[in-house]
């Protein structure tokens, strides 16, 4: 049996990290296709993504033995959930077509959540924005945008924030005709 220093010292590596945004970059680049049944497959693949992204968080801040060590593979893990999000609003608005206020309210919850993971990790680190974030910001910018949805500063974004925002947007969703698919939980705060 590995010793604990050995294990942590391999789980600290960010080996599943880099794993999950393969997956989450291959995704990005070839298209879920057109069928429901594709759409929510991928939608539930993302969704997959960020809950084990959001494991493996607890885990590495549990093994690591640093800040030195986590600070990078946290911002990995934020700006990889920040994507997948991304990638999850593009399919929440396809698959919510048929109820025009559910293909605007659900992409909003999910880029609302992918902002705050950013912030968190920006705001925990005294205000200096990952390098590892310069890919996905402007994804999330540009997304906030066409929802019309304005993103605060860094230091003013808060769960509370995304929460006022949950609450406007499930409102909207509250007089569509079906369920349509929930957005996948927040990465967890920092």
């Amino acid at each position: 049996m590995a010793a604990p220093v050995e294990v942590a010292a391999n789980r600290c590596n960010g080996q599943m990290v880099d794993e999950a945004s393969g997956r989450v970059h291959d995704y990005d680049r070839h298209s879920a296709g057109n069928g429901s049944t594709q759409l929510l497959q991928r939608y539930g693949a993302l969704g997959e993504i960020i809950a084990v992204l959001n494991e493996e968080r607890e885990i590495l801040n549990n093994v690591c033995a640093s800040d030195a060590q986590k600070a990078p593979l946290f911002a990995q893990i934020a700006a990889t959930s920040a994507w997948a999000l991304v990638l999850q609003a593009d399919l929440a608005a396809r698959l919510s077509a048929s109820c025009p206020a559910a293909a605007t309210a659900l992409p909003t919850m999910m880029i609302s959540d992918a902002w705050l993971a950013l912030a968190n990790v920006v705001n925990d680190d005294g205000g200096v924005v990952p390098a590892a974030f310069h890919d996905v910001i402007p994804k999330v910018q540009s997304h906030a945008q066409t929802l019309g949805l304005a993103l605060p500063a860094w230091s003013e974004t808060s769960a509370y924030w995304r929460d006022q925002v949950h609450v406007k947007e499930k409102a909207a969703i509250s007089g569509c005709p079906s369920p349509p698919p929930t957005p996948t939980p927040a990465p967890l705060p920092t």
